[in-house]
């Protein structure tokens, strides 16, 4: 079993990027969270990206979050996206903390404005396979240029083939997106980002025999803050390509997402069932879905709560 929460030294394996062999390169990370500057050797260049990203001290977030509730903006005034319609209308999360069968936490946030339209539920969830966070964290590397989607990670295989099949449910694909990106360097990441509430485990592979590991764990507010990250990177092909048609299964969350764009991530385990959706109308209105859950007792019930989060967040449109 293998778990990182706070990344130490650690030395992610050699990939190609562009088709040029890489070296093993160091990330260095404090007890704090603080990334030194990482190497990367293309042939006879040295690129050197900076990271000086401080973990964020849970002192630091607003009270509403420490108590499980998100606040009403989860993304800085300067990252905020502009140019797309927003909702207007309240949506009542109601029916979800009506509902029996397990322990549920939901949001819906206009991804265009940026505010939580409305959340609930508190605590950590098992998120499973750490596909999510992962994505997250490959978005801003790809933004930044130091890993493209056409990053070769193994023969004729890209690192936006490997997320293809990961966000389809190929344990191994999932394994191999892990060992590229590195368990100690995605922790430390999520750290600097602010997600105290995650714990980053190894992926569960599922041939006999195979070590058992933990799953992941996370908070809603930290899942939210993902989501806002992998958000600002849906213009990039590749993000939607990886998280184009998800599959939503043929109970009550098929209807979701019916007549818009849908992308997205869905993964059910042992009393769990995880949705984190991006919903884009033909009128340009980008919706964060998000649902977690625990202690279910039938993944039914998680399909159930997407539905009725979906409709929550289409009253208010």
């Amino acid at each position: 079993m293998t778990t990182a929460k706070v990344a130490s030294v650690s030395h992610i394996r050699a990939v190609r990027w562009n088709n040029e062999e890489a070296s093993h390169y160091p990330v260095y990370a404090d007890s704090a969270g603080l990334l030194s500057p990482v190497r990367i050797e293309r042939k006879n260049q040295m690129i050197q990206v900076a990271f000086s990203c401080l973990a964020l001290a849970a002192s630091s977030f607003p009270a509403a979050a420490l108590q499980g509730q998100l606040p009403l903006i989860v993304q800085d005034a300067d990252t905020l996206e502009s140019g797309g319609p927003t909702v207007s209308g309240t949506v009542s999360l109601s029916a979800i903390d009506d509902l029996q069968g397990g322990d549920f936490g939901a949001a819906v946030i206009d991804l265009n404005s940026g505010e939580v339209l409305a959340s609930t539920g508190s605590g950590i969830y098992p998120i499973n396979d750490p596909d999510v966070i992962l994505l997250a964290y490959a978005v801003e590397l790809m933004q930044s240029g130091v890993m493209p989607p056409d990053s070769v990670v193994g023969r004729n295989i890209t690192i936006r083939d490997e997320f293809w099949w990961a966000f389809r449910g190929d344990r191994e694909s999932a394994a191999r997106v892990m060992w590229t990106l590195g368990l100690e360097s995605a922790s430390a990441w999520a750290l600097s980002k602010g997600f105290t509430d995650t714990e980053l485990h190894d992926v569960q592979l599922d041939w006999e025999g195979a070590p058992e590991t933990d799953p992941s764990l996370s908070s809603l507010s930290d899942i939210v803050e993902a989501l806002r990250i992998i958000h600002g990177g849906i213009d990039i092909p590749a993000v939607r390509e990886i998280m184009g048609e998800p599959d939503m299964g043929d109970a009550q969350a098929s209807s979701v997402g019916e007549g818009w764009d849908l992308y997205g991530w869905v993964d059910a385990g042992s009393e769990h069932k995880t949705f984190l959706m991006i919903a884009r109308s033909p009128e340009g209105i980008d919706l964060g879905l998000v649902v977690l859950t625990r202690d279910l007792c039938c993944e039914q019930k998680g399909d159930l709560a997407m539905m009725l989060l979906w409709e929550a967040a289409l009253a208010a449109i």
